[in-house]
C-alpha cells in the first residue's frame, strides 16, 4: 500500500467535506477515475484521478486533473454522491439545498451551464449544469444516498429527520422524523430492501423498503419508495456498554456504509466499553449484536466504506468464496480490514492530516481510496490486491417483508432465510408502491 498526499488547491485550501467516485464513469483512451469534492469554499468540484501506470502517469505517483467546478451552492458543501447509474452527481450542504447535475456536452451545454450556475471561474474539461433542485429540508444537510436503480435520494439533516426525495420529480416524498438529534449519515441498501440512519441520540435506524402492488393500473404519483413503520433501533444499553457516542461528540459526519452484496452493515461513532470500534452488523440480524467490533482507533470513528467490488478469496471458506474490503475512518486514522480476516486490519494509515478526516471513497476496482479532511488536502492510497477484482454476484433473493427475526448466531456467509419471497415488480421490472409516513417523535 503506498500513500500521497496531493499538494494542489483543492478548495481555495478550505475544509474538504466530501469525496466520491463515479462507477460509472468511462475515461476512454485517457483512462482514469472520475470523483467530485464538495468544500467550505461553496463549490462542487470535479476531477479525474490518474492511475500512476496510466496514460501521463509516471509510474510511481497517481496524477490528478481538474474538470470543473459547479458553483451554485450557496453554503460550504457536506455531501457529494455519484448515481449508481447515469453518472448524475448528488450535492448538498449548509443551504438545506440539493442539487442533482448533469454533465452536458458541446459549446450549447457549456453556456446553458454557466447560466445556470454550473461553471466557476476557473475553466475545466467538462461542463455540468442542474437537472434538479430538491428544497424543502429546514436545516444543513449531513449526508446523502442514492436508491440502487437511482431513482431517489436519501438525505440526513440536523433539523433530526431525514427525507427521501424522488429525484427526476424534484419532490419529497417522505420525511423519516424518528430521531431526537441531528441526522449525520445514511445509507441504502444495494439490495433494496432497508435504508440506515444514524444520529447523535446514540441510535441507528433501519427502516425496512417494502414491495407495492405492481399491478399494470399504477395511478400516477403512487411510483415511490415506501418505507414502512417497522423500524428498530440499536439505541440502549449493549449489557452495560452503549453502542455509540452521545452527541458530545465533536463530529459532524457519522457515516455508515453497507457492503456491495448487501450482507454487512458498518457503521461509525462505535464506542464498547470505552473503546472506540466500528460496529458491523449482518443484515438477518440487524435486531441482534453486531457481528464484528473493529477496535483499535484512537479517536472516534467518523465514516465507514466499502469497496465497491469484491475478490477472489483462494484456500478461504469455501470454493468460489469471495471477499470484501472496508475502510474505516476516524478522526485521524484511516484503516483497511479484509472480510478473509476478520477483526485484523490489513493496512493502517495514520498522521496523514492535519485535521479530522471527514469522508472516503473508493474507485470501481478497489485499487485506490481518497480520504479527505478539514485541513483541505486529500490523500491517495494505492492499494495491490492480491486478486483482481470480480464483476459482483447476482444477489441473494430479498429477505421478506418482516423485519429480521431474533435468530443464534451464524456465520458471515450466512444467507438470507430460504423461501423469501421475491417481491412483485411490474413488466419495467420496478417496484410500485405508494409513500408512508413513518411519524415523528
Amino acid at each position: 500500500m503506498r500513500v500521497k498526499t496531493v499538494q494542489i488547491n483543492w478548495h481555495d485550501k478550505l475544509p474538504i467535506f466530501s469525496v466520491d467516485f463515479d462507477h460509472g464513469y468511462r475515461g476512454g483512451s485517457e483512462g482514469g477515475w472520475r470523483f467530485a469534492t464538495g468544500g467550505g469554499d461553496n463549490n462542487v468540484r470535479v476531477w479525474r484521478l490518474r492511475s500512476a501506470q496510466g496514460p501521463g502517469g509516471d509510474g510511481a505517483v497517481p496524477g490528478i486533473e481538474f474538470l470543473a467546478s459547479l458553483n451554485r451552492h450557496t453554503a460550504p458543501v457536506n455531501v457529494v454522491r455519484f448515481s449508481p447509474h447515469g453518472s448524475r452527481l448528488a450535492s448538498a450542504g449548509d443551504d438545506g439545498v440539493v442539487i442533482v447535475w448533469r454533465q452536458t456536452d458541446g459549446a450549447d451545454g457549456a453556456a446553458a451551464a454557466a447560466a445556470a450556475g454550473g461553471l466557476g471561474d476557473e475553466e475545466g474539461k467538462e461542463t455540468w449544469r442542474p437537472a434538479a433542485v430538491l428544497r424543502g429540508s429546514l436545516a444543513d444537510i449531513c449526508d446523502l444516498a442514492w436508491s440502487p436503480d437511482g431513482a431517489y435520494l436519501a438525505s440526513a439533516s440536523v433539523d433530526n429527520t431525514a427525507r427521501i426525495w424522488d429525484a427526476r420529480a424534484a419532490r419529497c416524498v417522505q420525511v423519516l422524523a424518528d430521531h431526537s438529534h441531528y441526522v449525520q449519515g445514511v445509507a441504502w441498501d444495494p439490495l433494496a430492501q432497508f435504508l440506515a440512519t444514524q444520529s447523535s441520540d446514540r441510535s441507528l435506524r433501519v427502516y425496512r423498503w417494502l414491495g407495492g402492488d405492481s399491478g399494470a393500473g399504477v395511478r400516477a404519483g403512487t411510483d415511490v419508495a415506501q418505507l414502512a413503520a417497522a423500524h428498530y433501533s440499536m439505541a440502549g444499553d449493549e449489557g452495560r456498554s452503549r453502542l455509540f457516542h452521545d452527541d458530545n461528540l465533536a463530529s459532524f459526519f457519522r457515516r455508515p456504509s453497507v457492503s456491495p452484496d448487501g450482507r454487512l452493515l458498518a457503521t461509525a461513532a462505535g464506542v464498547r466499553r470505552g473503546e472506540n470500534v466500528c460496529h458491523v452488523w449482518a443484515r438477518d440480524r440487524l435486531r441482534q449484536a453486531p457481528v464484528l467490533r473493529l477496535p483499535g482507533m484512537r479517536r472516534p470513528v467518523v465514516a465507514a466504506r466499502w469497496a465497491p467490488c469484491e475478490f477472489d478469496a483462494p484456500g478461504r471458506w469455501v470454493a468460489g468464496a469471495r471477499r470484501q474490503v472496508l475502510a474505516v475512518a476516524s478522526q485521524s486514522t484511516v484503516a483497511v480490514y479484509d472480510t478473509a480476516c476478520a477483526t485484523r486490519a490489513v493496512g493502517v494509515m495514520d498522521g496523514l492530516h492535519y485535521a479530522t478526516i471527514t469522508d472516503l471513497a473508493w474507485t470501481a476496482d478497489g485499487s485506490h481510496l481518497l480520504i479527505v479532511s478539514v485541513d483541505g488536502f486529500a490523500s491517495v492510497a494505492s492499494l495491490d490486491h492480491p486478486a483482481p477484482a470480480l464483476p459482483l454476484r447476482e444477489p441473494p433473493p430479498p429477505v421478506g417483508s418482516e423485519p429480521p427475526d431474533a435468530r443464534p448466531s451464524e456465520p458471515l456467509a450466512h444467507k438470507p432465510a430460504a423461501g423469501a419471497a421475491e417481491a412483485p415488480a411490474s413488466a419495467d421490472g420496478r417496484r410500485r408502491v405508494a409513500p408512508t409516513l413513518v411519524g415523528s417523535l
